[in-house]
């Protein structure tokens, strides 16, 4: 062989090796990727139910929510019935 073809054999060769090394660290950073977008998307799953969540309970137990009128509407009529116990008390010593 002469230089030359010896020069392109040493070449072809470096080459494969660097070719074999760069598709193993690209496979490395795909599956990187993956594991990385597979976290997220749980993340936002998760973050996504939560605010969900928070949502049905603001809208079932928030200020302006059925159950929180209906606790104002209950407190006010607790404090009219007393109320009217009392008259109906204090009318006993009249």
């Amino acid at each position: 062989m002469s230089k030359r073809e010896e020069r392109i054999e040493g070449l072809r060769r470096r080459g494969e090796f660097e070719r074999e090394t760069l598709a193993r660290e690209v496979a490395d950073m795909t599956e990187e990727a993956e594991r990385r977008k597979a976290r997220w998307k749980t993340v936002s799953l998760l973050a996504g139910g939560a605010a969900a969540a928070g949502t049905v309970a603001y809208k079932l137990f928030g200020r302006s929510s059925l159950s929180a009128r209906l606790g104002r509407a209950a407190t006010v009529l607790s404090l009219i019935f007393s109320m009217g116990r009392a008259v109906g008390r204090s009318r006993r010593f009249w």
